[in-house]
């Protein structure tokens, strides 16, 4: 088993208003809710539910525009979707974290999530070296195969691989982690109790059930993954971790969202070449042309991204 060092505490809401008050944010707004995100940042998650319950009118003196905004919101504040989930959360052991204690998440304002529920192992969050691995769901073996051993090196030298969930490359980095006898953690565009897709279901109860990783998502127990979800879960992927690795991608490919997001937080960024005639690696292409990523061949490449 690899030993992963732990240098942030990453703290656990334990706040019964706090709790009730967050999840409730986390039920009623998309994430990444920008005017949310700045309402919370002024009042607190308490003070802000209260306002939105109360006083609908009063909110345009905080911000203009916020009262035509908590019109959207009002109809998704079911009190027994917010209490459901929360009784779910206690009966399955998975535990409500502050984003805020988690490093780097805070570089998105208010765009940050309002909690995160997690399934497994709250620490890996707070890993001293944590790495973003994704790429192409249509994953080439190619691919696969340069994901897993990129993967093993890593984690062998005590990082914390990230990775979407999803099928092809972020499943193989999953797998190559817990393979290793090294830590991952899996975002999650929907509630931590339904992984999606369905077929990795076995992969996210070994991921949770495994030391030092964990399944996270910032929406509640219950919710669907949309496709606006599943973007949106991407800048929490980038903003997690140190580096973002993109192993494989068409040149339209989800995981250049992922990309963009490292990017624009001023994270390294990283993208492993592949055949000129293929078009499973046109993305990658793209982002050594265009974002001046780095070229990763190896483990030892990827680490250099989260050491310099």
């Amino acid at each position: 088993m690899t030993t992963t060092t732990i240098t942030t505490e990453v703290a656990e809401i334990t706040d019964t208003k706090e709790r009730l008050a967050r999840a409730a944010w986390s039920i009623i707004t998309e994430p990444g809710d920008g005017h949310a995100g700045a309402l919370v940042q002024q009042l607190g998650h308490v003070a802000a539910l209260a306002a939105l319950e109360g006083k609908r009118a009063d909110l345009d003196k905080i911000a203009p525009g916020l009262a035509a905004q908590a019109q959207r919101w009002m109809p998704r504040l079911r009190t027994d979707a917010i209490a459901t989930a929360l009784r779910k959360a206690e009966e399955n052991g998975i535990r409500l974290v502050d984003p805020a204690t988690v490093p780097g998440l805070a570089d998105l304002g208010p765009h940050a999530p309002h909690v995160l529920w997690v399934r497994g192992d709250i620490d890996a969050l707070g890993a001293e070296r944590r790495l973003a691995i994704a790429g192409a769901r249509a994953a080439t073996s190619y691919g696969e195969s340069v994901c897993a051993d990129i993967t093993g090196d890593v984690v062998a030298a005590g990082v914390v691989v990230h990775s979407g969930g999803a099928y092809g490359i972020d499943g193989a980095a999953h797998r190559a982690a817990l393979m290793s006898g090294g830590a991952t953690v899996a975002w999650l565009a929907g509630g931590v109790d339904r992984m999606y897709p369905i077929g990795h279901a076995q992969l996210g109860d070994r991921i949770a059930s495994s030391a030092g990783s964990a399944l996270v998502s910032e929406v509640a127990l219950g919710s669907s993954p949309t496709r606006w979800r599943f973007l949106s879960r991407n800048r929490l992927l980038a903003a997690a971790t140190q580096a973002t690795v993109i192993v494989e991608a068409g040149f339209r490919s989800g995981s250049l969202n992922t990309a963009g997001h490292a990017a624009s937080l001023g994270r390294p960024l990283g993208a492993v070449p592949g055949n000129v005639t293929s078009a499973a690696s046109a993305g990658c292409h793209r982002l050594l042309r265009e974002y001046d990523a780095r070229v990763i061949t190896t483990g030892a490449e990827a680490l250099e991204l989260i050491t310099t």
